[in-house]
This record gives structure tokens, sequence and C-alpha cells, in this order.
């Protein structure tokens, strides 16, 4: 019975081992088609600031408006101020802008900066809707602000 088994799988395997090969065909190869330029996709947005058209400056352009009359708008919370802040701020935190943003003129630049720049990319784009066209975010915020 054992030499029967070996048989028939010995079987099997030459039947599986001698099935003819076809050759394969070559396929034709198209011809090479001139490459047209893809145009890519611009990059998406990476913040609110460049989503919505915000003009953001470096501190270094803050402090040359300030000196020319532009205004600092600080929207951190008053617990933050104790870190210090921009010299002559006005503090508006971002909770009360909506309620107090007729206390800024419409006149002077406004240089809006927070604690890191998030919170007044938020604000900058409060101020615009509400028909500011002189308001700057100032980028970084007050950690990017150059201490003496």
């Amino acid at each position: 019975m054992k030499k029967l088994m070996f048989f028939a799988v010995a079987a099997m395997f030459m039947v599986a081992g001698c099935e003819e090969k076809k050759p394969e065909t070559v396929a034709e190869q198209p011809k090479p088609v001139a490459e047209q330029p893809v145009a890519k996709p611009a990059p998406a947005p990476s913040s609110i600031a460049e989503r919505v058209g915000i003009q953001s400056i470096d501190w270094e352009k803050a402090i040359q408006m300030h000196e020319a009359g532009a205004i600092y708008v600080d929207v951190r919370n008053p617990p933050e101020l104790k870190d210090g802040f921009a010299q002559s701020a006005v503090n508006i935190p971002l909770g009360e802008l909506k309620e107090r943003f007729g206390e800024l003129s419409k006149d002077k630049d406004l240089l809006v900066y927070c604690r890191s720049g998030r919170r007044s990319e938020i604000a900058t784009k409060f101020l615009m809707d509400q028909g500011y066209t002189r308001v700057y975010n100032v980028l970084g915020g007050y950690l990017a602000y150059p201490k003496k």
C-alpha cells in the first residue's frame, strides 16, 4: 500500500513537472510619448493667515511700525501679562474682542500679537471682518518678542 501511494505521488510530480511551457511572446513596446508637463497643485495653506489673506509681519517690522505710530494689541489673557508685554500695548483678550473691538481705531495700524501667534491670527481675521484694513498679525507672538 505504501508503494502504491509513493508511485501515485511521484506520478503527480512528474505530470506537473513535465507540463509543456509555452514560449512567452514579447509584446511590442509602445513608442514613448513626449512627456507633458504636469501642473502641480499649490500646497495647501498651513495657517489661517495664508487662507484668508492676513498680513503678517515679524517683530523687527512691528517695532519700526510702532515707532511710527502703530498700536500694539495684545490679545492674551491678563495672567499671561506677568511674562511681559510690548511697550504701551493695549490688552484686549481674544475672548473679549467681540465686545471691545470698538476701542480700536481704524485710522491707525494695529499690530496684533498673543503668546505664540495662533490667537492673534484669529483676532486679526476678526478685525478684518469688522472692516479694519490696517491690521497686522505679529509672527511668533510674545515668545518671539526681542528681549533686551
